[in-house]
Parts: C-alpha cells; structure tokens; sequence
C-alpha cells in the first residue's frame, strides 16, 4: 500500500466505521458497530506478547481509548484474568474518556481499598451503583471477576452510567441458569453484541476474564456508545511509519469465478474483504489480454459471466473507495490464453488470435523455445510487447481512479525461452552478435533479463506519463530455495534469476518499482517448503527495510491450513504487509474464518521492525 493519499470519501467511510469489529463478531442481529475501532486511526501498540491472539485489534482500541495500558511498553499479558479493582478503572476509565464521570464521587466506604491503586476508581463506579462490595465494608480489590459479574457491570454501565439501560434481550445459553442473578444483564449485553458466549450455546458464566476478552468487551462498548451519541472518537492518529497503519494487507481478487462479475457480487467482495480489515484489492480486471473495463486497447471480454457493458473495474473502484480500501488494477503480462476461453466466441483482435502461436508466423509474439516448441506466452524480447503492455497500463492509469496498477507474469516460462523471431532480431540488432545464442549463452540470458526489466520500466513511465504518482507494483516469483546470502550475489542463485529471467531484487534495489509482491507459495506444513519460505522471508525482509521499494510477501492461503495462513501473514507483515492468494480460495480446506480472525489479530503486525 503506497498511501499517498486518502480521498474524502474514504475517510469518510473510515470515520463512519465501515471497518473491522475488534474482535469475534457479535450475533447479526446485535446493533453494534466498528466505528469505535476504525483500523486506520487506531495506532499500533508496541505489545509482542499479543502477535497471535484475537482480541489483539481490541487490545490495541482499548489502548487508544485510554481504557487499557500494558504491564509495559512491549507486554500486555493478555491471558491474565482482571481482578474486580481493574475492572473498576476501566470502567471509570470510560466514563472519563466520554465525559459521564461524576465530579465529585462520594467515598464507597470499603475498607480494603484505602490506599489502593484503584480507590479512586472505585469510588467513581462504585457511587453510580455500577459495582456493589462483596459486603458493606469490603470490595475484594483483587479478586478475579467472572464473565457473568463482568455482564452485569457492562450492564449497569449503561443503564447507571449513562442513563439508558441496553435492550433486553433472550439468553439462549444452555449454562446460564433460570435464576441467575446475572441472566438479565447476560442477555442485554450479548444482544447488544458487547459481548458472545464461548460457543453458540455456551457463555461458561463461572469463567474468569481474561484482560484480551475485557478489552473486546469495552471497545464493543463504545462502539454503542458511538451509536447512541455517547462518545467520540480519540483524536489521536497513526504515525507515517505506524507499524500496522503503513502496511499493505491485501487480496488477490482473480476473475475466474463470480466475484467480481456483478453489482452485487463486488459489493459482498468488498464488504468480506472491509471487514477483515484489508486495505488494498489486487483485482485482476483482464484474464488474457480481454478487459473487463472500457478499452480502446483491449477487446472486450467474451465472458459470458458479465452482463454486456458492464464495467468491472468502475464498480469495484466505486465500491472499496466507499469502504477506505485502495484498488490496484491486476493485468498479467505473459499468458494468452486458457481452457475456459475454448467454446466461447473470442472477440476481435484477441491478442490470442491475432499474436499467438497460430498466427502467421510473421505476426506472432508469442516466445518459442531453443528447440523450436511455440509457446502461449509472450515473449518479452518482442518490442512489440513492450510498447503493448504500456499502452494497456497506460489507459487504465489515465481513465480511471486506480490507486495503484498491479502486473504479473512479467517473466520467462523458462531459460530455455525467448527464441521468437522477432526477439532474436532485436538482439542481433543491440548487440552484434550473430547466429543464435544458446540457453546458456551469458550475453543472451543478461539481454533477455534485461527485457524483462524494460516492461517494467515502459509501464512505469507509461503510468506516470498518463497520471504522476499512481504507482507500479507487481507479482515477482520466489520459486525454490531462498537467497543464501542478503546481497546481490544471493540473489542470483535463485531460480527467479536463473530460470524465469525475472531479476526483481535488482528492481527494488535500483528504485525502478514502488512495490512488489513475491508470490511466497509454499507448504507450511512440507519441510522443505518450510525452509524456502523461512529463506525467502528473510531475503524481503532485508530489502523491505533498506530500499524505498515497498516489499509486500504474498503467501499463499490455498495451500495451507488455517493457523499456518495466520503464521505467514504474520511473517509477511514484518516486512511492509501481506497479500493473500486469494480472496477466492483464502485457506486450504477453503474456509472463510481466516478473514475475522487476520482481522482480530491486525494480521500479525509486527511491533518493529
């Protein structure tokens, strides 16, 4: 995410709360909001004992609320149940913060909390009747408080606090006794969404708080209080260098399936999306060189999934911008084609048809390899190709309000190509050499990596040219092992060097992108892909904290289970951010969990770098 700026309309949306719920969400029919916990106005914590829970996006509202603080700067302690003192203060904390503390409370009278930490919270609570001692003269400070006791809290917080009880509400947890003292307060709270059970049918009112559950609990709070006019937001903002605001956490949005193909489809993406707190959508806006966007450069799609002149891209834009989201429009480079193209009636000057490797020879710019096998891809030694891929960027750049253009595929399929006609007589005519090179030849592999390079900086200036400042970012590969060593010499070892001619560590390095995205694709759970993600990790981390080129690690969701999606998000978000393949397929078995639970968690951000 290259933030360069913020339209109206998305901060807007920020303010109105269209984000994130802190926490696990609240039953659909609780009237809360997330406006409370915005993500881009709430600042990171320095807490690192939080990185895998939950509740951390809660812990880090709460914080912002002056409701919480860590037992230090880096340590919040979150599984540490509350005692009844600290629940007092927090309370008193949000009465304060929203201005409906009592002057001048009157002393409770307890005498355990003379001299406390907390007396004087305490006594705030305490003279509305929020609290009540365990007996007339005792309060039990330091006592651990239940879930149920924090419900009745929560409740008279409201009803005593602020003058309005909650709407009652049923209770349908089977472990909540008939005659509960608390099972009134238990179905305000739930039914209001300040708070869930532990399972649908559970609420374990017996169980002590943990201090990651109460501070969900009170940023859900306000969240109502916002609603009812009761409170208003801090004032304080993310630094430029906020550990978690100035990251990039993203999704892949690819266009085959339904997703982005109408109104309301894009709406629900983007909705799914707004909720687990992402910031940027690479949507994929044409799937082999056919736009699903207004284009005098590209034909219109044949898919027969999109209603005749609809615009995918104006309805995405108009969509995520409404929700403080950025789009960066997704074109491949290379590909020309797919099976899902074959009983459908392609459109005129299809790049397919026109370049590819059943036109006439003479025409075609589609790569061949060493032995003479065509092949479906472009070849990038083409210049033809070249000044194609900027036209197309170009034109998206300068008819619509992209934040950012995303390219892929700008790479060899493999060493052994590059041998179209045309490529060969542009190198013959650049450097001399005469007859053709084999695929090892170093002068030939260095001029094909250097074609590669040139797409990138055509696009680049093509982007500028048509509107300064939207940025180019791409997909790069981190096929195999990592870089042995952070340098240049690393590097070259690899296979995006070696075999795809893709030198994108030489991009960063040299400024000649804003972003990249490597495409982590790796098993967690496989040992070996274990260690080259470890590799490949460290590699972008390095790059990410010494070059100015953004590097955003892309792992990938389809190939993993739930809790290693979570561990490589984590790990990509100490670099400058994360971005999921993909918004279809977000884990291996195809759950959709791994979206509330990347934003409960703030994607894993890390507190430093």
């Amino acid at each position: 995410m290259i933030r360069t700026r913020l339209t109206a309309t998305a901060l807007a949306a920020l303010l109105a709360g269209s984000l994130a719920l802190p926490a696990a969400a609240p039953p659909a029919h609780a009237a809360t909001g997330s406006g409370a916990c915005a993500s881009h106005l709430v600042p990171a914590t320095g807490f690192t004992d939080t990185l895998g829970t939950v509740h951390r996006a809660a812990i880090d509202c709460a914080v912002w609320w002056h409701l919480v603080s860590g037992r230090s700067t880096t340590r919040f302690v979150p599984a540490t149940a509350v005692t009844r003192g600290q629940t007092a203060a927090m309370i008193a904390r949000l009465l304060r913060t929203t201005g409906h503390a009592p002057a001048e409370p009157t002393s409770a009278g307890f005498e355990d909390t003379v001299g406390h930490t907390f007396e004087a919270d305490i006594d705030v609570v305490a003279s509305l009747g929020i609290v009540t001692g365990v007996t007339a003269t005792r309060f039990a400070p330091d006592s651990s408080v239940t879930r149920a006791q924090l419900a009745s809290v929560l409740a008279r917080t409201f009803a005593y606090g602020y003058g309005e009880p909650l709407p009652s509400g049923p209770v349908d947890f089977q472990d909540v006794s008939a005659d509960s003292p608390h099972r009134d307060a238990i179905g305000r709270v739930a039914a209001a969404g300040v708070t869930s059970g532990t399972s649908a049918t559970r609420f374990s009112p017996s169980a002590a708080v943990p201090r990651a559950q109460v501070a969900s609990f009170l940023t859900r709070a306000t969240s109502v209080l916002l609603q009812r006019g009761d409170a208003h937001l801090p004032t304080t903002q993310p630094g430029s260098r906020d550990a978690y605001a100035s990251r990039t956490r993203a999704a892949w949005v690819h266009l085959f399936d339904g997703s982005l193909k109408s109104r309301t489809a894009i709406q629900r993406t983007v909705a799914e999306l707004a909720a687990a707190d992402a910031n940027v959508i690479y949507a994929q806006v044409a799937r082999r060189h056919d736009a699903y966007y207004t284009s005098n450069v590209l034909p219109r799609t044949p898919d027969p999934g999109v209603a005749a002149g609809f615009d995918v891209l104006a309805e995405l834009l108009t969509a995520a911008h409404a929700r403080g989201i950025e789009v960066y429009a997704w074109y491949g480079v290379a590909p020309t084609y797919h099976d899902v193209y074959r009983d459908l009636d392609t459109p005129a000057n299809w790049m397919y048809d026109r370049r590819g490797p059943y036109a006439p020879v003479a025409d075609r710019w589609v790569t061949r390899s060493h032995s003479g096998t065509w092949s479906t891809y472009l070849d990038p030694g083409v210049p033809g190709v070249q000044s194609h891929v900027a036209a197309v960027v170009g034109e998206i750049a300068r008819r619509y309000d992209v934040d950012g253009i995303h390219l892929d595929y700008v790479r060899y399929d493999g060493a052994d190509q590059g041998y179209n006609p045309m490529a060969l007589a542009a190198y013959r005519a650049q450097t001399g050499a005469s007859g053709t090179p084999s695929p090892g030849d170093g002068a030939w592999t260095n001029w094909r990596r250097e074609q590669t390079r040139q797409i990138i900086l055509k696009a680049r200036a093509a982007v500028g040219a048509a509107r300064p400042g939207v940025p180019l970012s791409a997909a790069v590969i981190t096929w195999g092992d990592g870089p042995a060593t952070p340098d240049r010499a690393g590097f070259r070892g690899t296979l995006p060097y070696t075999r795809t001619l893709q030198d994108w560590d030489g991009w960063v390095r040299r400024g000649e992108i804003d972003a990249v995205v490597p495409m982590n694709y790796f098993r967690a759970h496989d040992a070996q892909h274990a260690r080259w993600f470890s590799r490949w990790i460290a590699h972008e981390r390095a790059l990410a904290s010494a070059y100015a080129t953004e590097v955003v690690p892309g792992p990938a969701g389809y190939l993993n289970h739930p809790a290693n999606v979570r561990s490589q998000v984590r790990a990509g978000m100490a670099a400058d951010g994360t971005s999921v393949y993909s918004f279809q397929q977000p884990t291996l078995d195809g759950s959709r969990g791994i979206w509330s639970q990347l934003a409960g968690t703030r994607w894993g951000y890390a507190p430093t770098r």
